[in-house]
């Protein structure tokens, strides 16, 4: 029994098909690898236009998380900076109890590169109830501060005699009345 032969419509949808599976079996390679290939920028390039970017560490080690640590530090003019706090309503602490919410809400907001609408929006947040608390002014800073702290390899804990690595990150400092502006500006007027 034979299969019947294919439409242009067919052909074009396998052709389609495949194209994508190559671009998407390129998208499993390590970086450094993709761009040292002469056709990564095509790739790159197709990737922009179709969104399907992938986030692929098939051939890297798992850094397993030690510890979490987020806060948002807040420095006025002539002070000193202090910690404030990181959850909304009300910028309490997380608490140990909620350590795996925020190594979630870490790797899911923080850390990953496609997310920067939303770190945007969490500072614009945090700026506005630091602001509508009355005791901060608009010239006062805030940033972010991130400290990951990654387990080491056995190998890694034998020789340097340490369990954990942190890498921490700081996002900012911003001044609270440009960052309560913005969100305002980028509200829609009804």
């Amino acid at each position: 029994m034979r299969a019947p032969p294919l439409t242009s419509r067919g052909k074009m949808i396998v052709v389609f098909a495949s194209a994508h599976l190559v671009f998407l079996l390129f998208g499993i390679l390590p970086v450094r690898w993709r761009d040292r290939i002469q056709v990564s920028s095509v790739f790159n390039m197709y990737e922009r236009i179709t969104r399907c970017h992938q986030l692929w560490n098939m051939f890297e080690t798992i850094p397993n998380m030690n510890r979490t640590e987020a806060r948002l530090i807040v420095q006025e003019v002539g002070q000193k900076p202090r910690e404030v706090g990181m959850v909304l309503p009300g910028l309490r602490r997380f608490s140990q109890h909620d350590q795996v919410r925020l190594n979630n809400w870490m790797v899911n907001v923080i850390f990953n590169p496609t997310r920067g609408v939303f770190r945007e929006s969490y500072m614009e947040s945090a700026a506005e109830a630091l602001l509508s608390s009355g005791r901060y002014g608009p010239r006062t800073q805030v940033s972010l501060e991130v400290i990951p702290a990654y387990t080491r390899s056995l190998l890694g804990v034998r020789s340097l005699k340490e369990i954990a690595v942190e890498r921490p990150s700081v996002l900012g400092p911003f001044e609270l009345g440009a960052l309560v502006a913005k969100k305002t500006s980028a509200q829609p007027k009804p």
